[in-house]
C-alpha cells in the first residue's frame, strides 16, 4: 500500500525529513508488510494483554444477560413477582410486573451510561488501569446488593435493593465496553487489529453463554439459589480481574499523549518482542498526535462534533445504534421467556437458548474472518440486510398459532444469531475504533456506548409491554418492528460506511480530511 505524506510520513520543515519521520515511515512499511500469522507468532504478550482487556467484556455479556434471562426462572418470579391472569392461556401465573421489568433493565442501562461517560474522562486523564480497578469494586458491591435482595423466610424479594445492585453492576459495563476495544486497537499489530477488536463481541457472547449454562444448571433448585448463584458468579470475575490488574501495562498511545515517553517505551518493550521497532512505534504515535494537535488543543466531547470529526463520530455512534435496533435486546434478552410464552416447556426453552448462544459464539469467530476478508463496510452492509430479512421472517411466523410455528421461529432465530455475531456484532468494534480520531478515540467510544444505553433504554421501556403476557403479548410479531427499522438503516450503511481495512490511523485521518466520500475509501489510493 502506498504511504502517506504530511501526516508524520511526509516532509518536515523546508524539504528535510526528520529522523522521527523516517523512523515512523519505516515502522509503517513494516506494519503493512507483516502477515497475520507472523504477527501472532511474534507478539504473544501484546495479544495476551488484549485478551485480558477482552476478559472484562465477558462480564459485560454475563451481567447484561442476567437481568433479563432471570425472568424465565419460576422461583425468581415467585419471590419477586405477583400472581396475575395471563390472557392468552386463560390461567393465573407468576409474573414480574412490566414496570419493574422496566426498572431492572433501566438500572443496568443507567449504570452503563454513567460508566461510559465517566470512562471517557477518567481514562484520558488517569489511564485505563484506574478505571478498571474502580469498576471491579463496583461489581463486588453491586453483586452484594443483588445477593441479599433475595427472598427469605416470610419476606419477598427486595426489588428496590435489586435495582440498586443493577445500577452498580451496570457502571462497570459502560467502562469495560469503552476501554476494551480502544485498548485492543492501540495494542494489537496492524494485521490483527480488526480481528482483535471484533473479539470484543466474542467475549460478550462467551459471557452470555456462561450465563445460559449457569441458569440451565440452577433454575430447577427450589430455593433462592435458583437465581442467586447467577449473580454470585460475578464475584469470581471481579476477583480474577483485580488479581491481574496490578501488572496491567498502559497503552503507549496514552503515555505518549501524557508526555511520558520513557514509560511508553518501557511498556512497548513489555508488550512486544525484543526485535520490535519500539522507536518507530513511539515516533509514529508522536507524529500522529502532533498532527492532530494542529486541529485541536485538547480532546473533548465538543471536538467530536467539529469539522470532519462530526461525520466520524456519527458513523461510530450509528454502528452501536444498529446493533441495538437489530433485535438483540429482544432475541438474546427475552429468548427463554419468549419461548416459554410460545408454548415450549421450561427445560426445552433453556436448552434451545443455550444451543443458540453457542451458535452465536461460533458465528462471532467466523466474524473474525469476515471483517478481514470482506472488509468492514461489506460485512456491516450484507449482515444488516440478512438480519432484517430474518427478523421479518420471525414476525411472519409469529402470526401463526401452532406448535410448528414456534419451531420455525427457532430456526430463524438461529439464522439471526449466527448472522448477527458474524457481521454487525463483530464489525462494529473495529469500525468504531478505526473511524474515530486518535486523540478522540476514548470520547468517541464513550459516545457510542452512550448510544447503546439510550437506544437500549427505549427498547427496555417498550419490550416488557410488548412481550409480557399481561400486556401486549405480541410474541414473534415484535420482529416486524425491528426488521423494518433495520431495513431502513441499511440505506445509511451503504451511503456512509467507509472501508478502513488495512489502513493505518494516519491514513484514515487523511482520507477524512481530504473530503473523500466514505463509500469511496476503498478505491482511493494515497501516494507518498
Amino acid at each position: 500500500m502506498a504511504k502517506l505524506k504530511d501526516i508524520g510520513m511526509g516532509k518536515g520543515r523546508g524539504s528535510e525529513i526528520t529522523q522521527e519521520q523516517e523512523q515512523a515511515k519505516v515502522f509503517e512499511m513494516l506494519s503493512h508488510d507483516e502477515g497475520w500469522w507472523h504477527a501472532v507468532k511474534t507478539n504473544p504478550k501484546a495479544l495476551l494483554w488484549c485478551s485480558y482487556s477482552l476478559f472484562s467484556c465477558i462480564m459485560w455479556g454475563y451481567d447484561g444477560l442476567a437481568s433479563s434471562i432471570v425472568l424465565a426462572v419460576l422461583k425468581f418470579r415467585e419471590d419477586y413477582g405477583v400472581y396475575a391472569y395471563v390472557k392468552d392461556k386463560k390461567v393465573y401465573d407468576w409474573v414480574i410486573p412490566a414496570i419493574w421489568q422496566l426498572a431492572l433493565g433501566a438500572g443496568s442501562l443507567i449504570g452503563l451510561l454513567l460508566g461510559g461517560i465517566g470512562a471517557g474522562f477518567i481514562a484520558k486523564k488517569y489511564g485505563r488501569q484506574l478505571c478498571m480497578a474502580l469498576s471491579y469494586v463496583f461489581t463486588i458491591i453491586g453483586v452484594f446488593l443483588q445477593w441479599f435482595s433475595a427472598a427469605s423466610t416470610g419476606h419477598p424479594g427486595d426489588l428496590p435493593m435489586l435495582f440498586g445492585g443493577k445500577v452498580l453492576t451496570g457502571i462497570p459495563l459502560g467502562v469495560f465496553i469503552t476501554i476494551a476495544p480502544t485498548y485492543c486497537s492501540e495494542i494489537a499489530p496492524l494485521p490483527l487489529r480488526g480481528a482483535t477488536t471484533a473479539a470484543v463481541n466474542w467475549s460478550i457472547v462467551l459471557g452470555q453463554c456462561l450465563a445460559y449454562v449457569v441458569i440451565r444448571q440452577t433454575q430447577g433448585l427450589e430455593n433462592a439459589n435458583a437465581y442467586r448463584i447467577l449473580f454470585a458468579v460475578q464475584w469470581i470475575f471481579a476477583a480474577i480481574g483485580l488479581g491481574v490488574l496490578f501488572f496491567f501495562p498502559e497503552s503507549p498511545y496514552f503515555l505518549v499523549a501524557q508526555g511520558r515517553i520513557e514509560k511508553a517505551k518501557n511498556n512497548a518493550r513489555r508488550l512486544y518482542n525484543k526485535n520490535f521497532d519500539v522507536d518507530g512505534l513511539i515516533s509514529s504515535i508522536e507524529l500522529l498526535l502532533k498532527h492532530e494537535a494542529e486541529d485541536q488543543k485538547s480532546a473533548s466531547y465538543r471536538e467530536c462534533f467539529r469539522g470532519t470529526n462530526t461525520l466520524r463520530t456519527l458513523i461510530a455512534m450509528s454502528t452501536f445504534f444498529i446493533q441495538s435496533i437489530c433485535g438483540i435486546g429482544w432475541i438474546i434478552g427475552y429468548m427463554a421467556y419468549f419461548l416459554q410464552l410460545g408454548g415450549l416447556g421450561v427445560g426445552a426453552a433453556f436448552t434451545v437458548t443455550m444451543i443458540l448462544s453457542f451458535i452465536m459464539l461460533i458465528g462471532n469467530m467466523v466474524g473474525w474472518v469476515f471483517v478481514e476478508r470482506f472488509g468492514r463496510r461489506g460485512t456491516a452492509l450484507y449482515g444488516s440486510v440478512t438480519l432484517s430479512v430474518s427478523l421479518l421472517a420471525i414476525g411472519i411466523t409469529g402470526c401463526f398459532k401452532s406448535s410448528n410455528a414456534i419451531w420455525v421461529q427457532v430456526v430463524f432465530m438461529a439464522i439471526w444469531s449466527f448472522t448477527y455475531q458474524s457481521t454487525i456484532g463483530s464489525v462494529a468494534w473495529p469500525i468504531v475504533t478505526e473511524v474515530s480520531k486518535s486523540t478522540l478515540r476514548g470520547h468517541t467510544q464513550s459516545l457510542a456506548t452512550i448510544t447503546t444505553g439510550i437506544v437500549g433504554a427505549v427498547s427496555g421501556v417498550c419490550l416488557p409491554f410488548l412481550v409480557n403476557p399481561d400486556q401486549g403479548n405480541m410474541g414473534g410479531k415484535v420482529g416486524f418492528i425491528y426488521g423494518t427499522l433495520l431495513g431502513l438503516s441499511c440505506i445509511g450503511v451503504w451511503w456512509y460506511y467507509p472501508e478502513t481495512k488495512g489502513r493505518t490511523f494516519a491514513e484514515i485521518d487523511r482520507l477524512f480530511e481530504m473530503g473523500i466520500r466514505p463509500r469511496d475509501f476503498e478505491k482511493t489510493r494515497l501516494d507518498g
